[in-house]
């Protein structure tokens, strides 16, 4: 899994590069949650959500393939941006857990402010 997550941080920031220009992906990491949902998040520096909005259906892709990869099932896709600004910090592929599966399912807006959501399967 190690070789995984290393291949797929390089090519979340080589894919973003080649879309978008000047970006930084200094971290990927697989997560679990206290509530049981599971995920990957890669941190990002130089990634406006204006890119996100342009690129949505590619940065969907190339996030589905890594979460694969590395055992992650995502339900719902999304990225965080740092609060009172348009930089987006975190991509990140979420399999939900019971409880967070029927929170996301009624819901139409983001849950927080500074989450943008890209995917959410129904």
């Amino acid at each position: 899994m190690r070789g995984e997550l290393i291949e797929g941080r390089r090519r979340l920031e080589d894919e973003l590069r080649r879309l978008v220009g000047n970006i930084f992906v200094p971290e990927a990491k697989i997560f679990g949650m206290a509530c049981g949902c599971v995920g990957f998040a890669a941190d990002l520096r130089g990634l406006r959500s204006d890119d996100v909005a342009v690129f949505t259906e590619k940065i969907n892709v190339i996030l589905e393939e890594i979460s694969g990869s590395v055992g992650v099932k995502p339900e719902i896709i999304y990225a965080r941006k740092l609060p009172g600004s348009e930089e987006v910090v975190v991509l990140t592929t979420r399999d939900l857990c019971e409880r967070c599966k029927r929170e996301f399912a009624g819901s139409k807006a983001p849950p927080r402010p500074d989450i943008l959501v890209l995917k959410k399967k129904r």
